[in-house]
């Protein structure tokens, strides 16, 4: 009787140690993979939106020198995005404005607004991407200190050795899980290894702190009228005249 009554208690703790510890590691292996969402979610709008905003740019400036101005100007590195064929083809350059209104009577008017709503579109997604950059890197931090408790609060050798104090048995499957695999406390402590986020900044896109539109305006408009000068005929096919 008192047998029985000794492996039932030493089955309830057992039990209840394997609850917490998976509980506690599904919560974060759910944070994870909503962590790798906000991932996906980030680089489809650097490659989808921001792309295609500087593409339109550089369709709009035609220049090699004047895009590597504009990039000066606005803070880039590189020519992100770049690609001549792009900036050469005429059916791209319809698809990239398609969506863009005209606005003003002469051409050059047209132009140059053209160019400046452009360069307020980048600059609209890039602060929609670095605000959901900085909700990545939080959440990424968030994660880290979540590992960091987590290994704090379950040390899987100590809580081994523990119940091995109370079961000589080698059941470690039974203890943390049917489906894991028995063997030592120190392999399926590597098997079960959390690995910290670590510093994500890192390895996404690197974007500048984009000047507001405002305060470029001139500089910009400065872009337009060069534009407009040595590549009139491209400037006309821009804004359909």
């Amino acid at each position: 009787m008192e047998q029985d009554i000794g492996k039932a208690l030493t089955y309830q703790i057992k039990k209840e140690i394997a609850e917490r510890y998976f509980g506690y590691r599904k919560i974060i292996e759910e944070d994870r993979q909503a962590l790798e969402t906000m991932i996906c979610d980030l680089c489809f709008l650097y490659e989808q939106k921001i792309g295609r905003d500087i593409a339109r740019i550089y369709v709009l400036l035609q220049d090699l020198n004047l895009i590597d101005e504009f990039l000066r100007l606005t803070g880039w590195k590189n020519r992100p995005f770049f690609d001549q064929y792009t900036v050469e083809s005429s059916t791209i350059m319809e698809r990239l404005l398609e969506n863009m209104e005209l606005r003003g009577w002469l051409a050059y008017a047209k132009f140059a607004n053209l160019f400046l709503d452009s360069y307020e579109k980048l600059y609209l997604d890039m602060f929609e991407y670095r605000k959901k950059l900085d909700e990545v890197l939080e959440e990424a931090q968030v994660i880290d200190e979540e590992i960091r408790q987590f290994k704090e609060k379950f040390a899987l050798e100590e809580i081994m050795n523990f119940l091995n104090t109370l079961d000589r048995r080698d059941d470690l499957a039974s203890v943390l899980g049917e489906n894991l695999p028995a063997g030592r406390a120190e392999d399926l402590s590597s098997r079960l290894e959390l690995v910290p986020v670590g510093d994500l900044e890192k390895s996404l896109p690197k974007v500048p702190d984009l000047p507001p539109p405002d305060k470029v305006k001139s500089s910009l408009k400065d872009l337009a009228n060069r534009v407009v000068k040595f590549h009139k005929e491209e400037v006309l096919k821009a804004v359909g005249d």
